[in-house]
């Protein structure tokens, strides 16, 4: 239940930020907005504000904003200059790409703000010792399945208090006295708050096969925290981003596995999982999200954002509006496939 609340939370923050560009957006170029909602109907309530109404619905699925002109085959009159579809091309590319702006941004505040509040950090290259709170540990970041680690039941985001009754704070202490030992080798770990101990058993040689790294709380002031802040951003977009088009690509040669991509359901559970391990997971779990709606939106495909802001670049070379009839069946087909897509992935995080 909890996991439910705090995922619908995250989905209806996210979606009002995307949305909220889109309204923003199109206010600044003074196209008419019918409806600003949270949520989808049943409405709860809703009050009206000059041309526009505002409104909170029963359903916590997000939320929409409805321009006027926004389908193709609502720009009835050509010289309502409040319709979006009688308004600069450019203008349109700048309404469609203000949501995805707006989740970036809002990941980038976000990630700021956890390094003000206080953060756990794996890589401490290029951060002043100033900002390093609380004592250095070392994290299990990877463990190689079938290794002795694996076998002694040590796991990805253990952190290794102790080997062999030594206390260990870096990478070389850990690797030093693991080398040391022959054929086995004690460690002590924690894991959610609880210790536990280890026995790990060496094949050939003295490898555990894991991958460490020193961890510490990062605080930062708000000026730092900005700055870093907008560097994790750049790098998480970027490598979501690499992602998303890998497994597209792989999508197209028939590579892909789907084990790669998390739907509803697969989400919910790391929101759930992030947010019983304290504010600054949910915080990180949200600003993945953030990035991944972006980036997913962008995408030149029909019936997303980025499909959009495509035709509206085309009609802006051709200097005329393409056949809206077209134009709606590209959509329709586009949002068909995008609903097939988050079915299989939804049916393969069920099962």
């Amino acid at each position: 239940m909890i996991t439910t609340i705090l995922f619908l939370f995250v989905l209806s923050v996210l979606v009002f930020v995307h949305e909220l560009g889109h309204f923003l957006a199109s206010k600044l170029f003074k196209i008419r907005v019918d409806e600003f909602a949270i949520g989808f109907p049943p409405k709860i309530f809703s009050w009206k504000k000059g041309e526009t109404t505002y409104a909170l619905n029963a359903l916590p699925l997000g939320g929409y904003v409805k321009i006027h002109g926004e389908n193709p085959e609502d720009a009835t009159d050509p010289t309502d200059k409040r319709n979006f579809q009688n308004v600069s091309w450019w203008k349109q590319v700048v309404v469609l790409a203000a949501g995805v702006t707006f989740n970036i941004i809002f990941a980038w505040l976000l990630l700021s703000l956890s390094l003000m509040v206080g953060t756990t950090k794996a890589s401490l290259e290029g951060i002043d010792p100033a900002y390093v709170s609380g004592p250095q540990k070392v994290l299990i970041q990877a463990v190689t399945p079938d290794s002795p680690a694996a076998k002694a039941d040590i796991q990805p985001g253990d952190v290794v208090l102790s080997v062999n009754g030594k206390e260990v704070t870096t990478s070389v202490q850990v690797q030093t006295l693991v080398k040391e030992s022959k054929k086995k080798v004690l460690v002590e770990t924690e894991r959610k708050d609880a210790t536990s101990s280890h026995e790990v058993i060496f094949a050939n040689e003295s490898l555990m096969g894991v991958t460490l790294a020193e961890v510490a709380t990062i605080k930062m002031p708000f000026f730092p925290a900005l700055k870093h802040g907008a560097a994790g951003t750049w790098y998480l977009t970027s490598e979501l981003t690499n992602g998303v088009l890998g497994f597209f690509g792989k999508l197209f040669v028939g590579h892909a596995s789907w084990e790669e991509v998390s739907g509803p359901v697969g989400i919910a559970k790391h929101v759930g999982s992030a947010g019983r391990e304290g504010f600054a997971s949910l915080i990180f779990i949200s600003v993945l999200i953030s990035i991944s709606l972006a980036i997913m939106n962008i995408l030149p495909f029909p019936a997303l954002d980025g499909g959009r802001i495509v035709i509206s670049v085309i009609e802006g070379i051709m200097r005329k509006r393409l056949n809206p009839t077209f134009v709606n069946v590209l959509n329709t087909i586009g949002f068909g496939l995008l609903l097939l897509l988050m079915l299989v992935v939804t049916i393969k995080d069920i099962f």
